[in-house]
């Protein structure tokens, strides 16, 4: 485990998400500073000039828009996002990956997923959630990711690592990490 300090944001609108999460994460990763914000305009306004090294947010409890919330994160804080959420479905998901996320975990799992994905974005990996592996199969009318990239997506959500995946398709771990 990484010995520098891993500075999170979390941004839901619910303190009683804040604070679990918070107290999950100070409990489940070594050296974690967790900071929270209620909304996407309390987190800008509370971060100043200061950057998480990740990013947790339900972009449909933040206040806006979900593109223009994700958007603004990156932005702003250029750290990797990952999206912790009740919400879900196929579509949302898609458009969460669309956007750029680095996870996607559901409110309703165990705890240890949330730190998975966080770990996972912080070391330029992707985490989807297991449970949601079979909603991860995108629409084949959706020409925004190539069928490379839904198959290597599909098998990230089937719990494979990265270097597996890279090894199965004979392909580096950059070129799995960067599709």
């Amino acid at each position: 485990m990484p010995t520098t300090t891993l500075r999170v944001l979390v941004v839901d609108e619910h303190p009683v998400v804040r604070q679990g999460v918070r107290a999950l994460l100070e409990r489940g990763l070594e050296k974690a500073e967790v900071t929270d914000a209620s909304s996407l305009q309390a987190a800008l306004d509370d971060m100043g000039t200061d950057h998480p090294d990740v990013t947790i947010v339900d972009p449909w409890r933040a206040g806006g828009e979900v593109e223009s919330v994700l958007s603004t994160l990156t932005s702003k804080f250029g750290s990797p996002i990952v999206v912790f959420t009740a919400d879900g479905g196929a579509r949302l998901l898609s458009d969460a990956l669309k956007a750029g996320v680095k996870g996607y975990v559901r409110k309703d799992s165990p705890g240890e997923d949330l730190v998975r994905a966080i770990q996972a974005a912080r070391d330029g990996e992707f985490y989807v959630d297991p449970a949601l592996s079979s909603t991860i199969v995108l629409d084949e009318g959706d020409k925004t990711l190539s069928d490379r990239q839904r198959e290597i997506l599909q098998m990230l959500a089937d719990g494979m690592q990265t270097e597996a995946v890279a090894i199965k398709l004979g392909l580096s771990t950059e070129t799995v990490r960067a599709q």
